[in-house]
């Protein structure tokens, strides 16, 4: 598969930045007392080492949106350095990865429960790993319920939603399982023929603006020759990335690429 690059791109992943983070509307973490508790949520999470005791659920979630608060809000009267928006923002990262680590196993509960035939593996992990991140990001700890019972939810719906929009594509494009493909041998499918066209198109010419390490990643999991093809982990040990991480990048990577292909005038 030859992609697109750009020398000027960077091959690391792009900082958050601080000020476009989500936080619930709650007066809660707003105060000083709250900052002082998040703070030490986020400590105990760096440290993350018995016997030192780690934080509940609901702790975990206030100390989240509140980091969030701290990093995006906009005072009256000062200006806030981006440094310490962007210490609230490293903070915020740090409590968030920990919550993921802590409910990777609702990823296997629910592809097990609910996980779509049509895809493979990889891609099941890979839409069920951005849907718990999501979960994370949009929680609302003070709504009253289990983050678990939300994050199923959030997963469930996602697998299938991912399912329909594959079953959608292989009824449209019968060709191989593979969203950069030639087309299967003995099938004269003109569409097929024509999607993969626009798909080369929008890859040479980079129309779904991926960055170096997206291209990167991309480029090893669909290359010319299917043989050579490396696994997550391959590449996650190549570029310095967990494994979880480099599925994430893919799947952010290909939903570049479909939205850019949905939107495309000549494949209506």
């Amino acid at each position: 598969m030859m992609v697109a690059t750009n020398p000027n791109q960077s091959l690391s992943s792009p900082a958050v930045d601080p000020r476009r983070l989500w936080y619930a509307p709650n007066r809660r973490i707003r105060t000083e007392a709250a900052s002082r508790d998040a703070l030490e949520v986020a400590e105990k999470v760096a440290r993350a080492a018995p016997p030192t005791p780690q934080p509940d659920e609901h702790a975990l979630f206030v100390a989240l949106h509140t980091c969030a608060f701290r990093a995006a809000r906009r005072a009256r009267g000062r200006k806030i350095p981006m440094a310490e928006r962007h210490t609230w923002a490293k903070r915020w990262e740090d409590i968030r990865a920990y919550i993921v680590e802590q409910n990777l196993g609702l990823i296997y509960s629910m592809i097990k429960r609910v996980g779509p035939r049509q895809l493979d593996e990889d891609d099941l992990l890979s839409e069920a790993m951005l849907a718990l991140t999501r979960a994370v990001d949009r929680f609302d700890p003070w709504r009253g319920y289990k983050f678990s019972t939300y994050a199923c939810n959030v997963i469930a719906r996602a697998l299938m939603r991912r399912g329909k929009q594959e079953s959608h594509y292989r009824r449209l494009f019968p060709v191989q399982h593979n969203l950069f493909y030639e087309p299967s041998i003995g099938v004269p499918d003109w569409e097929s023929e024509l999607y993969v066209e626009r798909l080369r198109h929008v890859l040479d010419r980079n129309l779904g603006e991926l960055t170096g390490l997206e291209t990167t990643i991309l480029t090893h999991r669909f290359p010319d020759e299917p043989g050579s093809r490396l696994t997550f982990r391959e590449i996650g040990d190549a570029i310095g990335l967990s494994k979880e991480r480099v599925r994430q990048i893919q799947n952010v990577a290909l939903d570049k690429l479909r939205e850019v292909l949905d939107a495309d005038p000549i494949l209506q």
